[in-house]
């Protein structure tokens, strides 16, 4: 049974599969960037690369899992939960894009870089 309602647990389902399509991209050009032009192959670099292995994962499954979730059986929570939820993602939201608008500022200097040095 679904239940067509725009309620607090839809908007925040709607905005996190919008949210998905922004931050997928950006998780593979962050695991690019990453191993872009590196020699070395020490541990750290292992590391930092499984980590945003896991986090781009997170972002192209986790992100519309839950959004389509919340999209289609939202309508069960009571309000104070859905409260809840849309605050959770507004954070989530919230401390993510300053990482994205950082990855963009670097590829946007490295492009000009790399543009100027031809």
């Amino acid at each position: 049974m679904v239940n067509a309602a725009l309620n607090w647990a839809s908007l925040v389902g709607l905005l996190l599969a919008l949210y998905a399509v922004v931050a997928a991209p950006s998780s593979i050009a962050q695991i690019v960037f990453l191993l872009g032009r590196r020699a070395d192959r020490t541990a750290g670099l292992i590391v930092a690369t499984g980590l945003r292995v896991i986090q781009a994962v997170g972002r192209f499954l986790a992100l519309p899992l839950c959004g389509g979730i919340l999209f289609f059986q939202g309508w069960r929570l009571d309000p104070i939960l859905q409260l809840c939820l849309f605050l959770l993602a507004i954070g989530l939201i919230f401390e993510s894009v300053p990482g994205i608008v950082s990855d963009y500022r670097h590829w946007q200097q490295r492009r000009n870089r790399s543009s100027s040095s031809v």
